[in-house]
């Protein structure tokens, strides 16, 4: 299947149902006889999909196999047997792509992913090489008006109904909702951003299961800040054992600075990236800057199959930074 972003996919058959899965063939230029290139995979949030990274894995994909899913559900991957979007359900998924790589992956998510990459890597930990988190959604107990506001989702009658009613709406203000509760300037979308986002919203309105989808991964992301039992987010982020860089937008208004504040203190080895502009979705709104980090973290020296132009090793950093200044200097 070949999408018109240029980032062709296919679907994978999984034990959790087809999923689909976008990657970049190796550059023509590179000797096949090279050693592997280190893998990333990428998993998007909430509403989100795999196309999401495509502007990050454009300025990498020199470096890097860059593979992105589509989450059961979402875009182009069916909704999965039985319709379990559990926490559980989501990070069984992943490490199954994950596998696929034969390798361990540097493993990047955002929002609802980032969550889902954390599991992942606590469980699997023979699958993962690093963690990027972009705006991950760690519990906070003292949730964001903006997040508040989309619990309605999950209100008993009322939220099928208004669920359904907003991802069948016009897709040109389903688009300003988007923009105004997810980034950090909305007046900065770029034209062609807008359009994927049409694409994306209008994809999503033909989809039957898409309300039910939404509701079910939301209510996986609640009861997982809910969690107070062994497997609860914070105790399997403090056992990740790979290096972990967060990436916090200034202007989230989904996700508190808290969460990053207490991912330094939590995660073995984080170094914690903050762009004073950006919203809940970084690699969206600035993907030079997440990009431009992405490569300083993952050339240090402690990584498996690294850069051979490393940079500085940083541990339980906190940097703030511009729109496109690099992680390390």
């Amino acid at each position: 299947m070949e999408t018109a972003s240029g980032w062709p996919g296919r679907l994978l058959s999984t034990s959790r149902g087809e999923i689909f899965v976008r990657t970049f063939e190796r550059p023509a230029e590179i000797d096949l006889d090279a050693p592997p290139r280190p893998p990333i995979l990428f998993v998007h949030g909430l509403g989100g999909e795999s196309l999401d990274w495509v502007d990050v894995a454009l300025q990498l994909k020199d470096s890097f196999d860059c593979s992105a899913l589509d989450l059961p559900g979402f875009a182009h991957s069916p909704p999965p047997p039985g319709k379990d979007l559990s926490l559980d359900g989501l990070a069984k998924t992943v490490a199954e792509v994950a596998r696929t790589t034969n390798r361990p992956v540097h493993l990047v998510g955002n929002s609802l992913g980032g969550a889902v990459a954390v599991r992942v890597a606590a469980e699997h930990p023979e699958l993962v090489a690093s963690l990027t988190l972009v705006a991950p959604a760690l519990p906070d107990l003292r949730p964001k008006p903006g997040s508040a506001q989309l619990l309605i989702a999950l209100v008993p009658l009322l939220g099928p109904v208004v669920v359904r009613t907003i991802i069948k709406a016009d897709p040109e203000w389903m688009a300003k909702r988007i923009y105004a509760l997810c980034y950090g300037d909305p007046k900065a979308i770029t034209p062609e951003r807008h359009a994927r986002e049409l694409a994306t919203l209008r994809q999503r309105a033909s989809l039957e299961y898409s309300p039910e989808v939404y509701r079910e991964a939301l209510r996986a992301t609640v009861m997982a800040y809910l969690d107070h039992g062994p497997r609860r987010l914070w105790q399997q982020a403090a056992a990740v054992g790979v290096p972990t860089l967060v990436i916090s937008g200034g202007r989230d208004r989904l996700v508190s600075p808290r969460v990053a504040a207490r991912a330094e203190r939590t995660f073995r080895d984080v170094e914690v990236l903050r762009l004073p502009k950006a919203g809940h979705v970084a690699h969206l709104e600035d993907p030079t800057a997440v990009a431009t980090a992405m490569r300083a973290f993952l050339s240090r020296p402690d990584l498996p199959g690294r850069l051979t132009r490393g940079m500085t090793e940083r541990r339980g950093t906190v940097v703030e930074v511009g729109p496109t200044t690099p992680l390390h200097r």
